[in-house]
């Protein structure tokens, strides 16, 4: 029979499990949310990490209360329970609970994977691997674990990539990326061009990264039908791809992909098109987010986002309003919703920024941040508290395919891992800066005609 005093301590740790699992979640909801600065998950990284220390401090206790819910679906408590098993090297509890995991829970494997790409020993590399060679079903986790902890197993990642796996093909795609070299090139290229959009996306940018310049061709082609294939030409594209993205722009046939692109690529000739796209209800938004990646002027306003109701949940009165004409409730008189930061929409308040700045630009060259763009200008893209997710994951991207970087770097490292690495960004790019010409095309270290 527990004892009081085991009965208290095993409330205590479930507690701490609840509240680890609340922070993971709400960390995970924040992550792309426009209105967050990055930096300001740190704040919820810290006390997250403080409800895992003090189950790391519980010992056998809190190890059990963990081994309970790691698996049973919530992704919250899978995070914190495996970061705990981590750090108590518990590596027969951590594949006990990888063997139980349900791969079709995406939230789950995600959540899992992160807890072992952040706390998993370096001594378990070998394992990792040996478990993904035993069960290919593990690849949607353990392919981001190898990826993003930069395991050296290419030749495994492109044996499992090639076999006619139901999930997971393009997260092994993503994880070549990271670990892989030109040897890999015919298993990427042979699942660059076919339906699955998110394996495409993977093995393009994972060949672009081992210095493959095929992906762009195949991307141009596909530029008008694929949103891949916009978002590939972004991270690797010359001026060319400004002229055909412009051209989707000037037809009509132009997506929230193919505006951001262009802000990405930086060519000033997409400024014109980007400032009439303002009036575009249905694209004003990633080209005000365009505009603020090449000029750096960080424009920003205030904008009222409605919430959205279920009907069904209307009380008596509501219902009857809303069946009426469409009358929503209210709080004394004010509609239900949130004012959240947004790039700035206004067009005219634009053209005054763009005529006060625009002797600081030179058509000759493409923009990022307001700075000719080159190694340094993307690192402070990227160290820039406002740069919304796409902007900064696809600044990661740029960094290696364009430049060569070499330092490891994901835009999910919790915040103060990021900080340090940054540092050692910002450190690279100025040891660097007489190798490259500022504001010219680049790729895998050339300079492109």
């Amino acid at each position: 029979m527990a004892t009081p005093l085991r009965q208290f301590n095993t409330a205590l740790y479930s507690e701490h499990l609840d509240d680890a699992s609340f922070l993971y979640d709400q960390r995970m909801a924040y992550l792309r949310d426009p209105e967050v600065n990055w930096p300001d998950l740190r704040a919820w990284e810290a006390r997250r990490e403080a409800h895992v220390d003090a189950l790391v401090l519980g010992g056998d206790l809190a190890v059990g209360v963990c081994m309970k819910r790691a698996a049973a679906g919530d992704p919250g408590d899978a995070y914190a329970a495996v970061c705990v098993l981590c750090r108590h090297n518990r590596k027969d509890s951590v594949f006990a609970v990888l063997g139980a995991v349900d791969t079709a829970n995406d939230e789950l494997v995600r959540a899992v994977a992160l807890a072992l790409c952040h706390e998993a020993p370096s001594a378990w590399r070998d394992d990792l691997a040996g478990a993904l060679q035993n069960e290919t079903r593990l690849a949607p986790l353990l392919g981001l674990v190898m990826g993003y902890r930069r395991i050296p197993a290419e030749d495994l990642l492109r044996r499992t990539l090639t076999q006619d796996l139901p999930v997971g093909r393009s997260t092994l795609a993503w994880a070549l990326g990271r670990v892989g070299t030109p040897a890999s090139v015919p298993a990427l290229s042979s699942v660059l061009d076919g339906n699955d959009e998110a394996l495409s996306e993977a093995a393009a940018i994972a060949l672009m990264r081992v210095k493959a310049r095929t992906p762009l061709a195949v991307a141009l082609d596909a530029a008008e039908s694929r949103a891949w294939a916009k978002r590939v030409l972004a991270i690797g594209g010359n001026n060319r791809v400004v002229r055909v993205l412009l051209n989707l722009v000037r037809n009509g046939q132009a997506d929230a992909n193919a505006v951001l692109a262009l802000g990405l690529l930086g060519d000033l000739s997409a400024v014109a098109p980007l400032l009439d796209l303002l009036e575009n209800d249905a694209l004003v938004e990633p080209a005000a987010t365009a505009l603020n990646v090449i000029t750096g002027a960080r424009l920003h306003s205030k904008v009222f986002v409605p919430d959205t109701f279920d009907p069904d949940e209307f009380f008596g009165r509501e219902r009857a309003a809303y069946e009426k004409d469409g009358t929503l409730p209210t709080r004394h008189g004010q509609p239900f919703g949130n004012w959240e930061r947004r790039p700035l929409r206004d067009k005219q308040a634009w053209r005054a920024w763009l005529d006060e700045n625009k002797h600081h630009f030179s058509r000759e060259l493409r923009w990022r941040m307001g700075k000719p763009y080159g190694p340094s200008a993307l690192v402070e893209c990227l160290a820039c508290e406002s740069s919304p997710y796409a902007v900064r994951e696809a600044t990661c991207e740029e960094l290696v395919v364009r430049y060569r970087l070499d330092v490891p770097f994901e835009i999910e490292l919790p915040v103060a891992r990021q900080l340090r690495v940054l540092e050692t960004l910002e450190a690279w790019a100025a040891s660097h800066s007489a190798d490259f010409a500022e504001g010219q095309w680049y790729f895998a270290g050339e300079l492109q005609s």
